[in-house]
């Protein structure tokens, strides 16, 4: 008996041919999202290499030059008390450099010449004994009157260690009556002297260089509204020291200063006596001001990281908040460390870049401490 031959009915073809082409189908995708995934996690490799990347640059400029604290400027930032502050960083400097002896603008303040402004101030004791007392704040000076939101010369922050009538005597503070209240029997390197800045977290670095040239390197975070950002869009100051992120690109730029020995005007043709007394900027930059002085211009600074890095946001801790050099007779162990730098920053792309690679989430957050040499 001859068995008869089963084939596949037209509704058993479609439905094998249905099953196979999903089963296709799925493959293809589930291959396609492997593909994409591995794009996107390379994406984000690449995003995270190119962040890092950048902020090393930044951190590099640090700690591989040898620079110190610039103890100095924080001191004349905090004798300004200017807390006002644009895109980020403080609205006005305090002037890098030393001053001129004549009439000028100090905050915006006509100021007529004085012993403090040619020359420096020294603290003294009267009635009651300086010691740590912080000679901006009251009038025991040479200049007799407060200095709280002066801009201060080069070194003056050295003298707030040293009381120039350490025995409070009433001779004018001129013992061997040179017209001169230095010098004196009466002088004492009292070691302790005035926080540079307050507490340790500080909103701008100022570092420098002791060596044969003496140099200055200044970073502040700066933004701006991002140039692809949507035309509505913009980029403001909020209180706190906190902008609008939405649209803002953040970068950090930097400053560079060089010493010169151009005395008191600053215009180096007569009275060259080796006293630090100029600081210009470096040839790289292009300040506006005469001599190559830094000025009030914001174009001065310079962007450092590239255009399509954004930093959202960045603090700076220093330590300590003394100059150890001048402090080794202070109580507080903290004085005494070895001076160092941490720094937290959240670093996402500039809105380009961040429409291109289409990921959310694309922030990351950098930590990182530099060692700064004591000098020796």
């Amino acid at each position: 008996m001859i068995k008869e031959k089963k084939w596949f009915t037209l509704i058993e073809m479609m439905i094998s041919i249905t099953v196979f082409s999903m089963i296709i189908v799925m493959a293809f995708e589930a291959m396609s999202n492997i593909w994409f995934l591995r794009l996107k996690i390379s994406d984000r490799l690449d995003l995270n290499k190119d962040l890092y990347y950048s902020i090393e640059n930044f951190v590099s400029l640090v700690k591989e030059f040898n620079w110190e604290i610039d103890y100095e400027e924080y001191f004349n930032r905090r004798a300004v008390w200017d807390t006002q502050y644009q895109s980020g960083h403080y609205q006005k400097f305090t002037w890098f450099w030393n001053y001129w002896n004549g009439w000028g603008l100090v905050n915006w303040i006509l100021i007529t010449p004085n012993n403090y402004w040619s020359g420096f101030y020294y603290c003294r004791s009267s009635a009651i004994n300086m010691r740590t007392w912080w000679c901006l704040d009251n009038d025991f000076n040479d200049g007799n009157a407060i200095m709280s939101g002066t801009p201060q010369r080069f070194w003056e922050y050295a003298f707030q260690f040293i009381d120039y009538n350490s025995n409070m005597n009433s001779d004018l503070w001129d013992e061997d009556w040179d017209w001169n209240i230095r010098w004196d029997d009466d002088d004492e390197n009292l070691w302790s002297g005035p926080e540079a800045f307050s507490g340790t977290q500080v909103k701008e670095l100022y570092f420098i260089k002791n060596g044969i040239k003496k140099e200055r390197l200044y970073f502040r975070l700066n933004y701006k509204l991002d140039p692809d950002a949507p035309p509505w869009s913009s980029c403001t100051s909020l209180s706190g020291w906190i902008m609008s992120w939405s649209w803002c690109l953040g970068n950090i730029q930097m400053l560079k200063l060089i010493w010169k020995d151009l005395w008191l005007s600053h215009t180096g043709t007569t009275n060259a006596d080796g006293i630090i007394d100029t600081w210009t900027c470096d040839s790289d930059y292009n300040c506006t001001g005469s001599n190559n002085l830094p000025t009030w211009a914001n174009s001065e600074w310079v962007d450092i990281l590239p255009e399509y890095i954004n930093i959202k946001n960045a603090n700076f801790y220093l330590y300590p908040n003394k100059n150890y050099l001048y402090s080794w007779k202070e109580d507080n162990a903290n004085i005494n460390i070895n001076p160092y730098l941490r720094i937290n920053m959240t670093v996402w792309f500039s809105w380009i870049k961040r429409k291109q690679i289409k990921m959310s989430n694309q922030e990351v957050n950098i930590s990182t401490t530099i060692n700064l040499n004591k000098t020796k």
